[in-house]
């Protein structure tokens, strides 16, 4: 059964990065730790209860007549506490045993040579437990430490020390604190997350990173992208993952002269370009310019607009030719749904007509007709 316990726990393997070591000496404890990782992301898709994780109460509640009637909705902005709390229980019962190396290994002073594990004091481990102890769901934490410890997980105190070791996998410690010990930044947690040890300790993933977790399709597009942008003076800016669960996805967006001008969201199975103009006028502007110059373009570009019919106050009416449309003043973006490489083509002209970056005020789209 398709739920979203499982799809979230397949973007979590979806989006780990390929094994690379950081260097040759490091390598064993690296890939054990990613071995031991994975090994648990694969277990808990097979059976989500096992590591307990609980489909059912989400599913049912997504079925019930009351979100079948909020779905209708969908152009407006829809706040549901009981489906957000459900979800976030799902999200973080799957992230518990990632979370919990993670927390243990920045608490840890040092390896221990006999076990290969880590050695925490016990006042400090207290401190790891109280943290994993705000997840939703917490009651199921002591199942938790049990399936760790199924796992091969050993947690031992002596004299006033916590030790953390794995039985068989003994250098896997090693390579859970190489990512804990990594310089302080906004992408440590996302590092660790999808166990990418080569670039832990870089001040920031590439976007050559990102398509490396993409299907090439998606990954092509973004080199296209890219290759519409080569000449012009812009800086991609890449958002940290909190998670790597179903709701995140790479952001990425392009900013030229400190303004953001076009991005993408990108996962292994979503793609959305966006095009940005800063305010709703910027669009009845740029709207009026191509209903008298190309009328087919024109169309394409009214497509990219979502209408939202909610009534905040950041709501705002726009116009394509004499057709109204309210669309999200906070955003005020082009949203291109699962683009082809003509749509990239398409959005990089209207882009850069708007932004007066092509010197052709008077130009037309010429790209390929299909």
């Amino acid at each position: 059964m398709d739920t979203l316990a499982k799809r979230s726990i397949k973007h979590c393997l979806d989006m780990l990065a390929p094994f690379e070591p950081s260097e040759a000496s490091l390598e064993e404890g690296q890939r054990q730790f990613y071995r031991l990782m994975v090994s648990i992301w694969q277990g808990m898709y097979e059976n989500p209860e096992k590591y307990l994780v609980f489909p059912d109460p989400y599913e049912k509640y997504m079925g019930s007549r009351r979100m079948r009637a909020a779905r209708r909705k969908e152009k407006e902005h829809v706040s549901d506490s009981r489906e957000s709390t459900l979800r976030n229980t799902i999200q973080q019962a799957i992230q518990f045993y990632a979370a919990f190396f993670f927390e243990a290994g920045l608490a840890s002073t040092e390896p221990d040579q006999p076990s290969g594990g880590m050695i925490i004091p016990q006042r400090e481990y207290a401190l790891v437990l109280e943290r994993m102890n705000r997840f939703h769901g917490a009651e199921h934490h002591a199942g938790r430490y049990e399936r760790l410890a199924e796992c091969g997980v050993s947690i031992r105190e002596k004299d006033g020390m916590v030790y953390i070791a794995h039985e068989t996998l003994r250098q896997a410690m090693d390579g859970a604190l190489y990512l804990c010990r990594a310089p302080e930044s906004k992408y440590k947690w996302m590092n660790f997350l999808r166990l990418d040890f080569k670039n832990a300790y870089a001040p920031a993933p590439a976007v050559a990173d990102i398509c490396r977790t993409l299907p090439a399709e998606r990954a092509a597009l973004v080199r296209e992208l890219e290759a519409q942008l080569s000449g012009m003076r812009v800086k991609a800016r890449i958002k940290p993952l909190r998670g790597i669960v179903s709701d995140f996805k790479w952001k990425v967006e392009y900013a030229c002269q400190g303004k953001n001008i076009c991005g993408f969201y990108a996962d292994n199975s979503y793609f959305m370009l966006c095009i940005y103009f800063n305010s709703h006028e910027n669009i009845n502007r740029l709207a009026a310019l191509l209903y008298g110059e190309d009328r087919a373009l024109f169309e394409w570009f009214r497509d990219q607009f979502p209408e939202r019919l909610c009534a905040c106050p950041n709501n705002r009416r726009v116009f394509f030719g004499q057709e109204p449309r309210r669309i999200c003043g906070l955003s005020n973006r082009a949203e291109i749904v699962s683009p082809d490489r003509e749509d990239v083509e398409r959005a990089m002209y209207v882009m850069k007509r708007f932004r007066g970056l092509e010197g052709n005020e008077n130009g037309s789209y010429t790209g390929r007709k299909r």
